[in-house]
């Protein structure tokens, strides 16, 4: 029982702090989402580690979805200059999902560590 009201507790958290970082920042909050899932099955013979990233996906969509209605609606942005991403995103994100079951874990995790490092580089010295 103690250790279903950890597991609750820390998805719970985590979820909070996923909002909460993807709103400031307008991304970022699937990195806790990551973080979580690969805790919670990383001993699981039902889920693997690109199965996390699957499910990341579902959730941090939810949460973009969320953090783009409250910047629309205190007019943060508006979504006329949106129209031109939302192709290339959709496409790219096909791309993806279609490339998850191509690229070895590996690969995937160095590619995923290199965005992080760069877009943390990037932040700091901007």
């Amino acid at each position: 029982m103690k250790n279903l009201f950890f597991r609750f507790s820390a998805v719970i958290l985590t979820g909070f702090l996923a909002g909460v970082v993807n709103g400031l920042f307008g991304t970022g909050g699937g990195i806790f989402i990551v973080f979580l899932f690969s805790q919670i099955y990383a001993k699981s013979k039902e889920y693997s580690k690109k199965d996390c990233f699957s499910m990341t996906i579902a959730v941090t969509t939810v949460l973009s979805a969320v953090s783009l209605f409250g910047y629309l609606k205190n007019g943060s942005i508006a979504a006329q200059d949106l129209t031109p991403v939302f192709l290339p995103a959709f496409l790219g994100g096909i791309a993806g999902a279609f490339l998850l079951d191509k690229i070895r874990l590996n690969v995937l995790r160095k590619i995923f560590s290199g965005l992080i490092i760069y877009a943390g580089i990037s932040l700091m010295v901007k």
